[in-house]
């Protein structure tokens, strides 16, 4: 069994990991001054590094900052509640011709009322 690939934020011990796509790509730590936050939304070998307040003020920060340049283009509300969804929404099902031609077969057999009346049980 494969495990399930994190997503959106994930603590550890005492620091917070946005996840996206397999990878971290922010965290937010308690440091020297206060809370760290390390962005690593550019290049791999650049992170961005700035302090906050507060963890919350850090991981909405992060959550912001990697949502504007990860989803470009989508507007910065919903790029943020797709950065920090925990689950994917679930694909629909496609459905294969055989399955299709099966549910055609039934409904049509539902409506004409080919199936046989069962046999009167005399007991």
């Amino acid at each position: 069994m494969i495990a399930p690939r994190p997503r959106g934020w994930v603590q550890f011990a005492e620091s917070w990991g946005l996840w996206w796509n397999g990878r971290q790509i922010a965290s937010v730590q308690p440091g020297a001054n206060g809370i760290m936050v390390i962005l690593s939304c550019r290049k791999l070998w650049q992170d961005k590094r700035v302090s906050a307040a507060s963890v919350s003020q850090g991981k909405r920060y992060a959550e912001r900052w990697c949502a504007a340049r990860i989803l470009e283009g989508v507007p910065l509300r919903q790029a943020v509640q797709r950065l920090t969804a925990k689950e994917e929404e679930p694909a629909q099902p496609k459905s294969s011709a055989i399955q299709l031609q099966q549910e055609r077969r039934l409904s049509e057999a539902l409506k004409l009322g080919s199936w046989p009346a069962a046999p009167e049980f005399k007991g």
